[in-house]
């Protein structure tokens, strides 16, 4: 895919990201669905943006909002990794920094008397970051002529790359942002024909009656209209969970914030999965991947390679002409880019193809990249991740040390073991000093093993690793 991004006569690719483009994308003023918050998960997220060095050919460049650790650099030049990334943080030595909706999009961001200030900012996207902060890069890298390639369409994008001369073609903002809205995945359903259409719904009053018909038939989602996966939904199994659900969004529609909902009948499923594809400038699509999701409480857990027959099975539904379809209705609205179809395999065996479009890279492109440097060595892997809790006391050389000390390090010459993906996502919510005390952090791997009863052992022994070393494992 790389060279559908960069053409023939190849200049280096600039990878960058933001990986909750959502927050971006989003309207300001809109109800949202109850929910706890986590800032450090949210903290986690925005130290994602190191997975994307998956993507680097020989003579790119990542830029990321947390330097990668040296270590891990050292590590993946080793396995072969030859790209530029900045030795310095692009995030300024704090806290995730509040900041307002980017007015770049052409959206103001206005704090209205119902709405504190905690409620109405996000991490600042990388890509503003890079506008305000670049100049202190411009020694370590070179920015200018490179093409850029990141995880989704955010603003900023326009103004960074303008000025740092990046090259940067991609399609309106406006375009992007509508066709990744909930609302449009259900406008594309009904268009082609495809079964359990969401229902949008832009009041409080029509989701308590349009709630009460579905749950005539059955239990059914509510998802924000831009919400990001594994969260901005709620499954409504009851009548009395409607009506708590709807209640709390009423007290904020009757503050002055917008409703916009869908409304999704649930299925009963077995197996999530996804299919990546690329579409281009002159409207042809690229089938990428095929991956199978381990999927946690709605979100991301892990990408596995789907088998044979499965694909088979893909082939006997002409799902893949379903994503053509579904192609030819995102370039004749004006998109072009990396697309990502969230699918599932139904209790009953049939396919729902498609259950929302994602305009964008995906974490299971990052795994089929993963795959794709795994598979030139004869090799396979499965990617997941571990959430825990600890104290920052094993950096992340020292964790690197001990992989390769308990011979549970992938090394080129080993031929299997665990591939650490990541560093800053593990150590982002603690302080520079440290206070003792234990914060969250993630690491992304990949277990690199075609065996399943290998794959059970290395993580076994990965979490008595991580167990012996005070990490408290939370997923």
């Amino acid at each position: 895919m790389q060279e559908l991004q960069s053409g023939a006569s190849r200049s280096p690719v600039l990878h960058m990201g933001t990986f909750e483009a959502e927050l971006h994308w989003r309207e300001h003023n809109l109800a949202i669905l109850p929910a706890l918050p986590d800032r450090e998960a949210e903290k986690i997220v925005t130290a994602m943006d190191e997975l994307l060095f998956s993507f680097c050919q020989p003579g790119d460049l990542l830029l990321t909002r947390y330097a990668i650790d040296p270590a891990q650099r050292n590590y993946t030049r080793q396995l072969g990794f030859d790209f530029m990334s900045n030795t310095v943080h692009l995030q300024p030595d704090e806290a995730a920094i509040p900041a307002p909706i980017a007015a770049a999009a052409g959206y103001r961001q206005a704090a209205s008397p119902q709405r504190t200030a905690k409620e109405i900012t996000h991490p600042i996207s990388v890509f503003q970051l890079l506008y305000d902060h670049g100049s202190m890069l411009a020694d370590q890298l070179p920015l200018s002529g490179t093409q850029l390639s990141p995880f989704a369409w955010v603003p900023y994008i326009k103004e960074a790359s303008q000025r740092f001369g990046i090259h940067s073609q991609h399609p309106p903002l406006e375009i992007v942002r509508r066709v990744n809205t909930k609302r449009y995945s259900a406008e594309i359903k009904q268009r082609i024909g495809l079964e359990n259409p969401g229902i949008y719904v832009t009041g409080t009053d029509q989701l308590e009656t349009v709630g009460r018909k579905l749950l005539e038939h059955g239990t059914f989602m509510i998802k924000d209209n831009y919400g990001v996966s594994g969260k901005g939904n709620i499954h409504i199994e009851s009548p009395n969970m409607l009506a708590r659900i709807a209640g709390s969004i009423r007290k904020q529609e009757d503050k002055g914030r917008n409703v916009e909902f869908v409304l999704e009948r649930y299925l009963d499923k077995t197996r999530d999965f996804s299919c990546q594809f690329y579409i281009t400038e002159q409207g042809d699509i690229e089938i990428i991947s095929v991956q199978w999701l381990a999927n946690s409480q709605f979100a991301y857990r892990e990408s596995l390679s789907p088998d044979a027959d499965f694909m088979d099975q893909l082939e006997r539904y002409h799902y893949f002409e379903t994503m053509e379809q579904i192609s030819r209705e995102l370039y004749q609205d004006g998109y072009y880019g990396h697309v990502c179809i969230d699918s599932m395999v139904l209790q009953d065996g049939t396919l729902e193809p498609m259950v929302e479009i994602n305009a964008r890279q995906s974490m299971s492109l990052i795994k089929n990249n993963i795959d794709q440097y795994l598979r030139q060595q004869g090799l396979q892997g499965n990617m997941t991740n571990y959430t825990v809790s600890h104290d920052g006391s094993l950096s992340h050389e020292q964790l690197l040390g001990e992989l390769q000390r308990t011979n549970l390090l992938f090394l080129p010459e080993t031929g299997q073991g665990i591939f650490p993906l990541t560093s800053a996502a593990l150590s982002v919510n603690h302080p520079s000093q440290p206070d003792g005390k234990k914060h969250k952090g993630r690491l992304y791997l990949s277990v690199v093993t075609d065996q399943e009863e290998t794959k059970k052992h290395l993580l076994r022994r990965l979490e008595q690793l991580l167990t012996a070393n005070n990490f408290q494992i939370l997923n």
